[in-house]
Protein backbone atom coordinates (compact mmCIF):
# COMPACT_ATOMS: atom_id res chain seq x y z
CA UNK A 1 0.00 0.00 0.00
CA UNK A 2 0.87 3.48 -0.48
CA UNK A 3 1.85 6.53 1.91
CA UNK A 4 -0.70 8.52 0.32
CA UNK A 5 -4.37 7.77 0.42
CA UNK A 6 -6.29 8.32 -2.92
CA UNK A 7 -8.35 10.72 -1.61
CA UNK A 8 -5.48 13.65 -0.95
CA UNK A 9 -4.05 13.27 -4.19
CA UNK A 10 -4.85 16.57 -6.25
CA UNK A 11 -6.27 16.59 -9.51
CA UNK A 12 -3.82 16.65 -12.89
CA UNK A 13 -3.98 19.99 -14.44
CA UNK A 14 -3.35 19.42 -18.08
CA UNK A 15 -0.90 21.87 -19.95
CA UNK A 16 -3.72 22.83 -22.65
CA UNK A 17 -5.99 23.98 -19.94
CA UNK A 18 -3.47 26.01 -18.48
CA UNK A 19 -2.22 27.77 -21.44
CA UNK A 20 -5.93 28.55 -22.51
CA UNK A 21 -6.11 29.87 -19.38
CA UNK A 22 -3.00 32.11 -20.12
CA UNK A 23 -4.30 33.28 -23.36
CA UNK A 24 -7.68 34.26 -22.30
CA UNK A 25 -9.18 37.62 -24.08
CA UNK A 26 -10.27 40.13 -21.86
CA UNK A 27 -12.83 42.95 -22.08
CA UNK A 28 -11.06 46.34 -22.99
CA UNK A 29 -11.19 49.19 -20.76
CA UNK A 30 -13.79 50.79 -23.13
CA UNK A 31 -15.89 48.20 -23.03
CA UNK A 32 -16.47 47.64 -19.27
CA UNK A 33 -16.77 51.48 -19.36
CA UNK A 34 -19.82 51.49 -21.87
CA UNK A 35 -21.33 48.50 -20.09
CA UNK A 36 -21.64 50.36 -17.06
CA UNK A 37 -22.89 53.39 -18.43
CA UNK A 38 -25.50 50.84 -20.19
CA UNK A 39 -26.46 49.84 -16.50
CA UNK A 40 -25.16 46.70 -17.04
CA UNK A 41 -23.05 44.27 -14.74
CA UNK A 42 -19.74 43.39 -14.01
CA UNK A 43 -19.16 39.97 -12.13
CA UNK A 44 -16.44 38.66 -11.18
CA UNK A 45 -16.12 34.78 -11.27
CA UNK A 46 -14.20 32.07 -10.56
CA UNK A 47 -13.84 30.21 -14.21
CA UNK A 48 -13.92 33.99 -16.58
CA UNK A 49 -12.82 36.81 -14.18
CA UNK A 50 -15.11 39.18 -16.13
CA UNK A 51 -18.09 38.60 -17.77
CA UNK A 52 -20.42 41.54 -19.00
CA UNK A 53 -24.48 40.95 -19.24
CA UNK A 54 -24.25 41.76 -23.27
CA UNK A 55 -25.79 39.30 -25.84
CA UNK A 56 -22.37 39.32 -27.75
CA UNK A 57 -20.47 38.72 -24.50
CA UNK A 58 -22.16 35.64 -23.77
CA UNK A 59 -21.93 34.59 -27.78
CA UNK A 60 -18.32 34.49 -26.82
CA UNK A 61 -19.03 32.53 -23.32
CA UNK A 62 -21.17 30.17 -25.14
CA UNK A 63 -18.81 29.53 -28.48
CA UNK A 64 -21.83 30.47 -30.78
CA UNK A 65 -19.01 32.55 -32.77
CA UNK A 66 -16.90 29.13 -33.59
CA UNK A 67 -18.16 26.14 -31.82
CA UNK A 68 -15.64 24.03 -32.57
CA UNK A 69 -12.91 26.40 -32.67
CA UNK A 70 -12.20 28.83 -29.45
CA UNK A 71 -9.20 30.38 -31.17
CA UNK A 72 -11.44 31.39 -33.93
CA UNK A 73 -14.05 32.20 -31.62
CA UNK A 74 -12.02 34.86 -29.66
CA UNK A 75 -10.95 35.83 -32.91
CA UNK A 76 -14.45 36.90 -34.32
CA UNK A 77 -15.33 38.29 -31.24
CA UNK A 78 -11.96 40.83 -31.29
CA UNK A 79 -13.41 41.69 -34.84
CA UNK A 80 -16.81 42.46 -33.23
CA UNK A 81 -14.59 44.49 -29.96
CA UNK A 82 -13.07 46.61 -32.95
CA UNK A 83 -16.20 47.28 -34.53
CA UNK A 84 -17.59 48.49 -31.52
CA UNK A 85 -14.66 50.82 -31.21
CA UNK A 86 -15.09 52.29 -34.81
CA UNK A 87 -18.95 53.02 -33.77
CA UNK A 88 -17.62 54.66 -31.04
CA UNK A 89 -14.82 56.62 -32.47
CA UNK A 90 -17.46 57.13 -35.25
CA UNK A 91 -19.40 59.49 -32.48
CA UNK A 92 -22.64 58.41 -34.08
CA UNK A 93 -24.76 58.01 -31.04
CA UNK A 94 -25.04 62.11 -30.96
CA UNK A 95 -25.96 62.65 -34.64
CA UNK A 96 -29.44 60.78 -34.56
CA UNK A 97 -31.06 63.68 -36.80
CA UNK A 98 -28.58 63.13 -39.26
CA UNK A 99 -28.68 60.22 -41.64
CA UNK A 100 -25.50 58.13 -41.59
CA UNK A 101 -25.36 58.14 -45.40
CA UNK A 102 -25.24 61.81 -45.69
CA UNK A 103 -22.21 61.82 -43.62
CA UNK A 104 -18.90 62.15 -45.04
CA UNK A 105 -20.05 62.04 -48.47
CA UNK A 106 -18.39 65.05 -49.86
CA UNK A 107 -14.68 63.63 -50.51
CA UNK A 108 -12.82 60.71 -48.66
CA UNK A 109 -10.06 60.72 -46.30
CA UNK A 110 -9.44 63.06 -43.69
CA UNK A 111 -10.96 66.50 -42.82
CA UNK A 112 -9.78 70.03 -41.52
CA UNK A 113 -11.11 70.52 -37.95
CA UNK A 114 -10.80 69.84 -34.46
CA UNK A 115 -8.43 66.73 -34.11
CA UNK A 116 -11.34 64.78 -32.51
CA UNK A 117 -13.97 65.78 -35.45
CA UNK A 118 -11.33 64.98 -38.21
CA UNK A 119 -10.83 61.35 -35.62
CA UNK A 120 -14.83 60.78 -35.93
CA UNK A 121 -14.75 61.89 -40.10
CA UNK A 122 -12.45 59.29 -40.94
CA UNK A 123 -13.85 56.37 -38.46
CA UNK A 124 -17.21 57.34 -40.05
CA UNK A 125 -15.44 56.57 -43.77
CA UNK A 126 -13.95 53.52 -42.32
CA UNK A 127 -17.63 52.80 -40.71
CA UNK A 128 -19.29 53.11 -44.33
CA UNK A 129 -16.06 51.11 -45.73
CA UNK A 130 -17.06 48.29 -43.26
CA UNK A 131 -20.66 48.35 -44.07
CA UNK A 132 -20.21 48.00 -47.74
CA UNK A 133 -17.34 45.15 -47.14
CA UNK A 134 -20.33 43.07 -44.75
CA UNK A 135 -22.71 43.08 -47.36
CA UNK A 136 -26.08 44.20 -47.40
CA UNK A 137 -27.35 40.19 -45.36
CA UNK A 138 -24.60 40.69 -42.74
CA UNK A 139 -24.65 44.74 -42.15
CA UNK A 140 -28.20 44.38 -40.12
CA UNK A 141 -27.29 41.88 -37.96
CA UNK A 142 -23.60 43.29 -37.38
CA UNK A 143 -25.28 46.49 -36.33
CA UNK A 144 -28.00 45.18 -34.21
CA UNK A 145 -25.92 42.60 -32.38
CA UNK A 146 -22.38 43.75 -32.42
CA UNK A 147 -22.97 47.73 -32.12
CA UNK A 148 -26.19 47.99 -30.48
CA UNK A 149 -26.31 45.01 -28.17
CA UNK A 150 -29.32 42.77 -29.03
CA UNK A 151 -30.14 39.48 -28.45
CA UNK A 152 -30.26 36.83 -31.55
CA UNK A 153 -33.62 36.42 -31.02
CA UNK A 154 -34.53 40.02 -31.73
CA UNK A 155 -33.13 39.94 -35.43
CA UNK A 156 -35.65 37.21 -35.90
CA UNK A 157 -37.79 39.94 -38.10
CA UNK A 158 -34.59 40.42 -40.32
CA UNK A 159 -35.38 37.19 -41.86
CA UNK A 160 -38.56 37.06 -43.01
CA UNK A 161 -38.29 33.95 -45.83
CA UNK A 162 -38.18 31.31 -42.68
CA UNK A 163 -40.80 30.43 -40.71
CA UNK A 164 -39.21 28.63 -37.85
CA UNK A 165 -37.33 30.60 -34.97
CA UNK A 166 -34.08 27.64 -34.51
CA UNK A 167 -33.96 28.06 -38.74
CA UNK A 168 -34.06 31.93 -38.19
CA UNK A 169 -31.44 31.99 -35.69
CA UNK A 170 -28.97 29.52 -37.15
CA UNK A 171 -29.49 31.91 -40.46
CA UNK A 172 -28.74 34.81 -38.33
CA UNK A 173 -25.73 33.68 -37.18
CA UNK A 174 -24.56 32.52 -40.12
CA UNK A 175 -24.62 35.81 -41.15
CA UNK A 176 -22.90 37.12 -38.02
CA UNK A 177 -19.82 34.83 -38.53
CA UNK A 178 -19.32 35.95 -42.17
CA UNK A 179 -19.57 39.25 -41.39
CA UNK A 180 -17.03 38.89 -38.62
CA UNK A 181 -15.18 37.19 -41.03
CA UNK A 182 -15.54 40.11 -43.79
CA UNK A 183 -14.23 42.81 -41.27
CA UNK A 184 -11.52 41.35 -39.72
CA UNK A 185 -8.69 42.61 -41.99
CA UNK A 186 -10.18 45.91 -42.72
CA UNK A 187 -10.59 46.48 -38.84
CA UNK A 188 -7.18 45.35 -38.02
CA UNK A 189 -7.48 42.54 -36.49
CA UNK A 190 -6.57 39.72 -39.16
CA UNK A 191 -4.41 40.25 -41.95
CA UNK A 192 -5.76 41.20 -45.52
CA UNK A 193 -7.27 39.30 -47.81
Amino acid sequence: MSARSPSRRRPARSRKGQSALAEVVQPTPERLARAVENGQEVIESRGRQVRIDDPFDAMRAHRVLAPHDPRLNDLRWLIGEALRRLHHRAALDTLRAVAPERIGAVAPGPRSGLPLTEIALNARDKLSAAQALAGAAAWPVLRRIVIEGAPLRDCRGLIAEVSTPWRADAILADRLRCGLDALGGHLGVTARR
